[in-house]
């Protein structure tokens, strides 16, 4: 019985706000800004590239994703892959790439629990900081919506 009174109260009061707006329009009281504002089109796809800031360039370089993997030949000092589209992607992920000696470097995730995948927008790993003495390196990344 509270759920139908409940459900009766709600009703009401949408259909007299309604009925005031309409009004209120009626008699030219109900303003409505008709100013332009700005508008960004929201992404519809994720967009995925990889970015050396280092002074070195990165051989055989691999990028795993969840549902995607991408390789490269060379990708030199200083510069950027062309943009991928692909399905999903973490903030971090597998990176691996070889140096101009031949050293392997390389990220492996554990797992994603409790991580949320970016599905829309552009994500760019950055490569950063090459430690050649320990064979790591530091990887970042910038999001766009």
């Amino acid at each position: 019985m509270k759920k139908i009174h409940l459900i009766l109260i709600i009703g009401l009061l949408f259909c007299s706000c309604k009925m005031e707006m309409k009004e209120d329009a009626e008699n030219g009281e109900l303003k409505v800004d008709t100013t332009e504002t700005e508008k960004t089109e929201p992404k519809k796809d994720l967009k995925f590239s990889l970015y050396n800031s280092t002074d070195f360039a990165l051989k055989d370089v691999t990028i795993g994703l969840p549902d995607t993997v991408l390789t490269y030949a060379v990708l030199e000092k200083e510069s950027q892959t062309d943009w991928t589209k692909v399905r999903s992607a973490y903030h971090y992920g597998f990176v691996r790439f070889f140096d101009w000696k031949d050293r392997k470097y390389y990220i492996q995730p554990i797992d994603y629990v409790g991580e949320t995948a970016f599905k829309k927008g552009e994500l760019k790993y950055i490569v950063k900081l090459i430690d050649t003495t320990d064979q790591s390196f530091e990887l970042d990344f910038d999001y766009q919506k």
